[in-house]
């Protein structure tokens, strides 16, 4: 069943959400549709916690005259940036039903709203917000969502730390509820070389919030588990039924056996992460028995021998051997006789000198 967020907290689960954003765009009504369920199904068997569309409306978006993209333009996509947004606006009536579709799937929805209208459409089908990366200084937006007490995560690609500072203030002063901030590249794709990972514990120092990554690179593992090894609570990635798909997501989202990649490999490393203070592990304790260093007799010590190290006990390693003293205490053996007799390979232990 679908996980709920409750703090992002770095002691839960990392919290993964499969972006589908406008990947679900297929033609007709009727292929759209079916593609979007697709793509929940997709994320269900990658093991993910959500799964994430974009809601919004072409003329809430873009100013008058925006003109085109020369990103899009050049992947291939000339056309003005409103018909681009006309072509790629989810319809509001589609949002319930795959709310309630992912929910029957056993897993999270999620959609980001560009505009307060589409931040109301979506609230009540989502446990979880999420600010784009370039609606950071939505004002309008950022207020409505605060004002709805749940967890938000917001992107902040193509910001710095004094935008990040404001909207984290705002959202703050509004009553947000758990926040996690994603560092991202505005870049599409991104290079391995442009994540700039290493700022995450900056960003959660600087803050005093989880943080998280919204990877745009084509690498399945990379960012995510390098992000979730520097502490991320939360990972999102595109992902696509195919890359060779149009549209203008396809290209550097992710396929089904990458998303899968992805999830195993961020489950491994939390695994692997462990705890925060070091101690003997549970799995260690029987090596550590059989191989840590002791005091050990080197041969059978008569009672009332004198103890020389070298001689007649050494520092060794007890094997199945009873383990014997600490070796940082030998020291103390120095000039005391055996008050047992001590067979070979027999620990020495408190009580067996004097």
């Amino acid at each position: 069943m679908a996980r709920s967020v409750t703090s992002f907290s770095s002691v839960e689960p990392v919290f993964v959400i499969a972006e589908a954003g406008s990947n679900w765009r297929a033609g007709a009504p009727p292929r759209d549709r079916k593609m979007a369920l697709a793509l929940i199904d997709v994320a269900v068997e990658a093991g993910c916690d959500a799964v994430k569309f974009q809601t919004f409306r072409p003329e809430t978006v873009y100013a008058p005259g925006a003109g085109r993209s020369d990103y899009l333009a050049a992947a291939g996509n000339a056309e003005d940036i409103h018909a681009i947004f006309r072509d790629l606006a989810m319809p509001y009536e589609m949002v319930p039903e795959l709310a309630a579709y992912a929910g029957a799937r056993g897993i999270g929805f999620m959609s980001s709203p560009f505009s307060v209208a589409d931040a109301r459409a979506v609230d009540p089908f989502v446990a979880v917000h999420k600010i784009a990366s370039y609606e950071i200084n939505h004002r309008r937006l950022l207020e409505f969502v605060a004002a709805t007490g749940k967890p938000t995560v917001i992107s902040t690609g193509a910001a710095g730390l004094p935008e990040i500072a404001a909207a984290l203030d705002l959202l703050r002063a509004q009553g947000a509820g758990p926040l996690c901030v994603m560092q991202c590249t505005a870049q599409y794709p991104a290079g391995l070389e442009a994540l700039n990972l290493r700022v995450l514990p900056t960003l959660a120092a600087r803050f005093g919030v989880a943080v998280g990554l919204s990877d745009h690179s084509t690498d399945p593992v990379t960012g995510p588990v390098g992000a979730v090894a520097l502490g991320a609570c939360c990972i999102e990635k595109h992902y696509t039924l195919s890359k060779r798909l149009p549209g203008p997501d396809h290209s550097f989202a992710l396929e089904p056996h990458e998303l899968a990649e992805m999830v195993r490999g961020i489950r491994a490393m939390e695994q692997a992460l462990g705890r925060a203070e070091k101690a003997v592990h549970a799995a260690e304790n029987e090596l550590r028995a059989y191989a840590v260093r002791a005091l050990q007799a080197l041969r059978d010590i008569p009672a009332g021998a004198p103890l020389v190290e070298g001689e007649n006990f050494d520092i060794l390693r007890p094997g199945k051997n009873r383990p014997g003293m600490n070796p940082m205490r030998v020291d103390e053996l120095a000039g005391k006789r055996a008050t047992r007799a001590i067979p070979a390979g027999d620990g020495l232990s408190d009580g067996d000198f004097e």
